[in-house]
C-alpha cells in the first residue's frame, strides 16, 4: 500500500511550489486537497482490507473505469510531477461498467502505479514514462493495464512477485502486490505481470463487466 508515502510526497510538493518566488496558489491548493482525500482514502482503504482479510463482504456495485483512472490520476499527478515522470491515463471508449468495491478496485490501480514510478526511479528524466489504460477484455472482463519503461523483471522473479513478503525493492514490505491479488481474485478477476517486448514492464488485471 502508498498511502503514508502519497501524502508525504505530495506535501513535499507543496514545499516545493511555496519555495518559487510567486508559487502558484492554485497549484498549491490543489496538492493540499489531494493530502486531505488521500487521509479520506486511507481511513476507507484500511477499513475495506480489514473487512476482506477477515473474510467478511466485499462491497461490490456498478463502477465506471473512466472516473476510477480520473481519480487515481488526480491522487498521482504530484508525484509524477515530483518524479519527472510522464504519467498518461487513458480509458477506450464505451467501456461497460465493471462490479467492484470502487476502494479496493482504486487501491489495486494506485499500487500499480506507483511500483511503476520506483520502477523507473533511476532512468534519464526523459525517458521516465507510465501508462495506464482501460480497455476490452473479452465478453465478460474489461482489463486494466500499467505499463512502464523501467529495466523489467528478472525472467526467473515473474510468478514470484505476487507471493506474501517477495520484494524487489530495497525497503520493500512485499505485501503490496500481493493483497493487489487477493483484492482482484476476490472480485473474480486475475493479474498477472510480463516484460515489453523492447522495454519496461506491464501489469495487467481484469475485472468482471456489469451483467456478464
Amino acid at each position: 500500500m502508498s498511502t503514508g508515502s502519497d501524502q508525504g510526497q505530495n506535501a513535499e510538493a507543496g514545499e516545493l511550489f511555496l519555495q518559487h518566488e510567486r508559487p502558484d496558489l492554485d497549484e498549491v491548493r490543489a496538492i493540499f486537497a489531494d493530502i486531505r482525500k488521500d487521509d479520506q482514502r486511507a481511513g476507507e482503504v484500511i477499513d475495506r482490507l480489514r473487512a476482506l482479510l477477515k473474510r467478511r463482504s466485499i462491497q461490490p456495485c456498478a463502477t465506471t473505469l473512466g472516473d476510477l483512472l480520473d481519480g487515481v490520476a488526480a491522487l498521482t499527478r504530484a508525484d509524477a510531477l515530483r518524479r519527472h515522470v510522464t504519467l498518461t491515463f487513458d480509458a477506450q471508449p464505451d467501456l461497460p461498467m465493471v462490479i467492484a468495491d470502487g476502494v479496493h478496485l482504486q487501491q489495486v490501480l494506485l499500487n500499480l502505479v506507483m511500483n511503476a514510478m520506483d520502477a523507473i526511479d533511476g532512468s534519464p528524466e526523459g525517458e521516465r514514462r507510465v501508462v495506464v489504460r482501460a480497455q476490452h477484455g473479452d465478453d465478460i472482463s474489461v482489463e486494466v493495464v500499467v505499463s512502464d519503461s523501467g529495466p523489467g523483471i528478472p525472467q526467473e522473479k515473474l510468478e514470484a512477485i505476487f507471493e506474501p513478503f517477495f520484494t524487489t525493492k530495497a525497503n520493500g514490505m512485499g505485501v503490496g502486490l500481493a493483497i493487489s491479488r487477493t483484492i482482484v481474485e476476490a472480485h473474480g478477476g486475475r493479474i498477472w505481470a510480463e516484460n515489453n517486448e523492447q522495454q519496461g514492464a506491464t501489469f495487467r488485471f481484469t475485472f468482471p463487466v456489469a451483467g456478464g
